[in-house]
């Protein structure tokens, strides 16, 4: 049930003339209220205001606490992020390192078959060389050996045709004079 105006009224005054502070007297020591009341009330009061900041640091500590959570699980990503990077580091260069060693195989084993081929392309090469220098020296040799033998040949026949020619001049000479000899007696 609502109060009347003139009682809202006569409240409005009473709490003027007291400034806002807890009534004490004007009847309310008839129900046992004494003047200690308003001390007791501010001491509640007091102890209402400690613990409400006794709640409030409650609540700063619990909201330090979710923020140094909050900070510690930052931490932890960032902490699986570095090692996952230091994982995939390392598994990018143990690949490296792989390819390098692959690399390295693959170029030894170009370069020792490119010797490969270049030795037996120059040694072949040698050996031909060797074979036509053999194959020229000897055709040199032969076609000496064939001249000399035909110089020989004709020089052997010079030989015996003049040997023939100079007996025979001295056969005809001495015929000759043979048959003089007898033509003159």
């Amino acid at each position: 049930m609502a109060r009347p105006a003139h009682a809202e009224a006569g409240l409005d005054q009473q709490r003027r003339r007291n400034y806002g502070r807890a009534p004490v007297g004007n009847g309310q020591a008839a129900a046992g209220f004494k003047a200690g009341f308003a001390a007791g009330a501010a001491a509640g009061a007091a102890a209402g205001f400690a613990a409400g900041f006794l709640a409030a640091g409650f609540f700063a500590a619990g909201f330090f606490a979710a923020f140094l959570a909050a900070g510690f699980l930052a931490a932890a990503f960032l902490a699986a992020g570095f090692f996952a990077t230091a994982f995939f580091a390392t598994a990018f260069l143990a690949t490296f390192f792989a390819a390098a060693f692959f690399a390295t195989g693959f170029f030894a084993t170009a370069f020792f078959t490119t010797a490969f081929f270049a030795t037996g392309f120059f040694a072949t090469a040698f050996l031909a060389a060797g074979f036509f220098t053999a194959a020229f020296f000897a055709t040199g040799f032969f076609a000496t050996a064939f001249l000399a033998a035909g110089f020989f040949a004709g020089a052997f026949f010079a030989t015996g045709f003049f040997a023939g020619a100079f007996f025979a001049t001295g056969f005809f000479a001495a015929f000759l004079a043979v048959a003089m000899v007898i033509s003159f007696t």
